[in-house]
Parts: structure tokens; sequence; C-alpha cells
């Protein structure tokens, strides 16, 4: 009986102190997929809530894609402390690897309940950017090498 006793009040430091530490940041991207098709791959970016597009911005040397998004609702993404989500790609040999880095902070766009992503290649890519049907992926067309010209600069929503 006084080892039951004993375990139970060793355990209950220890239960109280988890009450009290900050609460985990919840996740924004839910899934990387790649891809391959005739004309490039395409990078599926599965949120875990609902989007609205707003626009997107390639640099000119194709390494870095800025995505502006905001959220269909307050309560969609967790809000507190503003921790940025950083995700790494899976291999794949159609596009060179990349990672994407997602932020919540209010201040990172003009947006109510901003959702602004940062997508930092390996390599210049060509890549045209649309939200999925879903409204929960970001779809990123990569050109094969050699097609597309070259990488464009700033794009407002459709």
């Amino acid at each position: 009986m006084h080892h039951v006793l004993r375990a139970v009040l060793a355990a209950v430091p220890i239960a109280a102190a988890s009450l009290h530490a900050p609460p985990a940041p919840a996740e924004v991207i839910d899934e990387i997929a790649i891809e391959r098709h005739e004309s490039g791959a395409r990078i599926r970016l599965r949120l875990t809530g609902p989007v609205h597009y707003l626009r997107d911005y390639a640099s000119p040397d194709g390494e870095t894609v800025n995505v502006y998004l905001q959220a269909l609702g307050p309560e969609t993404f967790a809000r507190g402390a503003f921790f940025d989500e950083v995700r790494l790609s899976p291999q794949n040999a159609a596009v060179p690897r990349f990672a994407v880095r997602v932020s919540l902070d209010p201040r990172c766009d003009p947006a109510p309940n901003p959702v602004c992503v940062l997508i930092r290649f390996e390599r210049p890519v060509h890549s045209r950017i649309r939200l999925g049907e879903d409204r929960r992926s970001l779809l990123l067309s990569i050109a094969s090498r050699g097609e597309g010209g070259p990488p464009r600069n700033v794009r407002e929503k459709p």
C-alpha cells in the first residue's frame, strides 16, 4: 500500500508542473507532397485549416518564394505565442530540396489573421502558385529545367 501511495505522491508535482507549461504551438503544415508531371513537378503544401490566397512574390533569382494567405477565421490556427513552423521537403529528384517557414505573427502582413509562408529552394526554380480547390492546399507548379523563362516576381490574387 505504501508503494502505491509513494508513487502517487511522486507523480503529483510532475502533473502540477505540466499544468503550468506553455501550450505547444499548433502545426499549420499538415503535409508536403511532390508529384512528377510531364512539364515538371507539382508541390502540394497541405495546411491544417482553410485559407484565402492574397498574393505571392518570387525573388529575382528564383530561390525564394513568399506567399501571403489569410486564415478564414481567427480560430483556424491556434494563436498565442507566435512560433514559426519550419518543415523540410522530402527528397525528390523532380525538385530541389526546400524549406518552408510559416508565420502566424500578425506583423507579417496587414491582413487580418495572416499566414505568411516563405519557401526557400536549394537552387533557382520557376514556379506558379495557386490555392487548391479545398482551400487548404497551396499548389506550386515547378517547370522542368529550361522551360518557362525567367522567374516572375509579383502576382496578385486571380
